[in-house]
């Protein structure tokens, strides 16, 4: 009889704060999806305060079995949401419609070319793409001062939280009736204005592996903590510890993160581990049936350490991937539409001289004074692509390379007035605090 395990579906009824760490100055990024140590910690807090807090008795065995036990709590991702493999290619700087639909998966094909334009291609960096409607918002933040009753100076804080309305889904990996009823969560942190989220689960049947014929392509769906022999982490399966006899590594696509955590019972930071970040492929080779056990194995049980707490949970690829619908071909690292965060890291690989980076962040200033004159003249709209127009025709911008000109257009496509704010501001601070100080990017 095969195992069974919940899907989960959780909206979220406030907005959710899944901090990460402080960036830039005063800014905290925040996950773009619910990790299943979250969830885990969410649950766990429900059933103290269901249930008592352990004590000894039968109530702490039987939270030991939920949460320390063979259950695992798998990521909540956005409805819409799609991560890029780190085993997929794309075209930097696509040229025509060939070069923007041109997508390769590297663990099914070794092309490193673009077919349309024969330039080398770009990996991805396993970013998470959302529908605009689940795209985290900056939330801001600051003290008052009790004698003056003003905001204090220097003390404003952001974050990002993705918008109340979002709609996650997941796998829990093990049934527990009590696991199974509906209920309100408080995810993330800030719970006293926000976390709270409505929470289902659905038993279904746990998904079987598909054949492998001796060959299985693995992606991680949430960080994953490897180490060897020694105890030293690393980024890719050992293959004594993590891999049976017979089935070896045959290619693996990764990137490092750093994971930590926030321990509720001790109130002590966990420390930080070095993981594979989700989107990190690995091709396994081996004899057609131990690799069909094997891949069986870890959609039932995961990889790596720490598995219990949401760490090492994983799916079997099939075939190489491919963009999620015909009428969006293009990668969402291809695509910075969305997150000011985003859209600087185009800017920045654009490696722009000294005088350069001050005319930008001038430009960017130009635009927000047209957007704001549109915003306040009855029926009015700002022409972005008339004033980069404008703004390019300048005499600074007259050394910027045809790759250049192509790259601040794509980084300020269809931006709105609160992201290019966002974006101008963590320009400058990347930058540093001189640009900020020339004027000739502005449009008179």
């Amino acid at each position: 009889m095969r195992r069974q395990v919940l899907q989960v579906t959780v909206t979220a009824r406030q907005p959710l704060a899944l901090g990460v760490s402080s960036e830039v100055s005063f800014f905290t990024d925040g996950h773009r999806f619910v990790p299943g140590s979250v969830l885990r910690g969410a649950l766990a807090a429900a059933w103290i305060a269901e249930h008592g807090t352990p004590n000894g008795s039968g109530s702490t065995a039987r939270f030991r079995a939920l949460f320390d036990g063979q259950t695992r709590f798998g990521p909540l991702h956005p409805d819409g949401s799609t991560r890029i493999p780190l085993s997929v290619l794309s075209c930097k700087y696509p040229r025509d419609e060939v070069c923007a639909a041109a997508v390769v998966d590297r663990a099914f094909a070794p092309v490193v070319a673009c077919p349309g334009c024969g330039q080398r291609m770009q990996a991805s960096k396993g970013e998470l793409g959302l529908p605009a409607d689940a795209e985290p918002r900056r939330v801001v933040r600051t003290s008052i001062d009790p004698q003056t009753m003003r905001a204090k100076e220097g003390e404003l804080y952001g974050h990002d939280a993705l918008p109340a309305g979002t709609r996650l889904t997941g796998t829990v990996f093990g049934t527990d009736s009590w696991l199974a009823q509906p209920r309100t969560l408080r995810l993330g942190g800030r719970r006293s204005v926000g976390g709270a989220a409505d929470y289902h689960a659905t038993a279904a049947p746990a998904p079987a592996a598909p054949p492998t014929g001796g060959t299985l392509v693995v992606r991680l769906e949430s960080p994953a903590v490897f180490v060897d022999v020694a105890g030293r982490p690393r980024l890719d399966p050992d293959p004594d510890l993590d891999l049976p006899n017979g089935v070896r590594l045959d290619g693996a696509w990764t990137r490092p993160m750093s994971w930590s955590g926030w321990h509720a019972a001790s109130r002590l930071p966990k420390p930080a581990d070095v993981c594979a970040m989700p989107g990190s492929t690995y091709r396994l080779v081996g004899e057609p049936a131990t690799v069909d056990a094997f891949a069986q194995r870890l959609l039932d049980d995961g990889i790596g350490l720490r598995r219990a707490e949401g760490f090492g949970i994983a799916q079997i690829a099939t075939g190489p991937w491919r963009p999620p619908s015909a009428g969006d071909h293009t990668p969402a690292q291809a695509r910075p539409a969305g997150g000011a965060h985003r859209r600087l890291r185009v800017l920045l690989d654009l490696d722009l001289a000294a005088r350069e980076r001050a005319w930008l962040v001038g430009a960017l200033r130009g635009l927000q004074v047209e957007q704001h004159r549109a915003q306040t003249t009855p029926g009015g709209s700002a022409d972005v692509d008339a004033v980069l127009d404008a703004l390019l025709a300048q005499p600074t911008a007259a050394g910027l390379t045809g790759r250049q000109r192509e790259g601040i257009r794509t980084a300020l496509a269809d931006i709105d007035p609160a992201t290019l704010r966002d974006l101008t501001t963590l320009a400058i601070t990347a930058y540093g605090p001189d640009v900020a100080h020339d004027g000739e990017g502005r449009r008179q």
